[in-house]
């Protein structure tokens, strides 16, 4: 618990250290096989342990907030990625690609976190979640992704396919079993109370492991010779979260006002919006392109969390919790 509680500091702590090991020591060269694994393994597979799909198309005959959270992520969401990197990194294509491919990987554990904190709808969030990484799997990754970043990186659609396939499909195949084995030998409350803590604290080693590894590659001399053009970064990643506040809310407040959706559904489509899922996204980019240029877009992923972690927690704090009352008394 200490561990993910502080994640976003460690996370800070393995960037440097990596850096660190370039500046100092050059560096050391590890191969792209040993750092997939690593993502798959302690990343990856512990996050599809976790993730339950089979309740998904259960929930269709709610359209209206499955509707929303696909335009909010998958038409919104790149929309004004690209128009950010546009105007900040269009002399930084892996930086560019890495704010490209956050925008279409949505959503995350801390979706139910904050939807829980809030008094939110949590069953809207629960199938919310699945689908939407679903339609990032099959669609906004090898379909708008591509689409996307060709214009300024050389793009092997066959490629990001297959890579999907080895970093998505193969775990969450390997997860959902393991999960069904888990459960019926040793059964639910085995599972919720023993495993699915555990796995999240493997997922979040993993992910301080692998930014270390991959931030102290030697090839990363050059990239820390450009770290004025990474801190460049910054600024469209910090308007990309602030221009989709303001899109998932407004869109949020309209459907209550027309008694569309409650506002305790409502709520979830902020965060299922806004928070994004960096363990993929640095899966898929580990995997999609050489170590050198996958620390680019990974520095970029590392920013992203950390102004994410902070963002849902005011946002959630201030604005979640009072919403809530407040509709919920004018439905009064």
């Amino acid at each position: 618990m200490f561990l993910k509680k502080n994640l976003h500091y460690f996370i800070v702590c393995a960037l440097l250290a990596g850096f660190s090991m370039v500046y100092f020591h050059g560096g050391f060269s590890t191969p792209k096989a040993v750092l997939i694994f690593i993502v798959v393994a302690l990343v990856i597979f512990p996050v599809m342990i976790n993730t339950d799909y089979e309740e998904i198309f259960a929930h269709f005959r709610e359209p209206r907030p499955v509707f929303c959270s696909i335009v909010l992520n998958f038409l919104v969401s790149p929309g004004l990625a690209f128009i950010a990197g546009t105007l900040f990194l269009s002399g930084q294509p892996f930086l560019f690609a890495g704010l490209m491919l956050i925008s279409l990987i949505p959503t995350s554990s801390m979706s139910v976190a904050w939807t829980s904190f809030s008094n939110a709808n949590l069953a809207t969030a629960l199938y919310l979640i699945p689908l939407n990484i679903l339609f990032a799997a099959f669609i906004g990754i090898p379909v708008i992704f591509p689409l996307i970043a060709e214009r300024f990186i050389e793009i092997n659609t066959l490629m990001i396919v297959k890579n999907i396939f080895t970093v998505f499909f193969i775990p969450l195949i390997l997860g959902g079993i393991a999960r069904r084995l888990i459960i019926r030998f040793k059964g639910e409350e085995y599972f919720a109370s023993r495993v699915k803590p555990g796995t999240g604290t493997v997922s979040a080693a993993g992910i301080l492991l692998l930014i270390f590894m991959v931030m102290a590659q030697e090839r990363n001399a050059m990239l820390m010779e450009n770290f004025g053009a990474l801190m460049l970064a910054v600024i469209p990643i910090f308007l990309y979260y602030l221009f989709m506040y303001g899109a998932s809310v407004f869109w949020m407040n309209q459907l209550v006002k027309r008694g569309s959706v409650d506002g305790k559904k409502a709520l979830v489509l902020v965060y299922t919006s806004v928070a994004r899922h960096i363990n993929i996204s640095m899966a898929i980019a580990l995997s999609s392109f050489t170590v050198d240029q996958a620390a680019a877009v990974m520095f970029v992923l590392i920013i992203a969390y950390l102004i994410q972690v902070p963002g849902l927690a005011f946002f959630a704090q201030n604005y979640g919790k009072n919403f809530i009352s407040r509709t919920a008394g004018a439905a009064g």
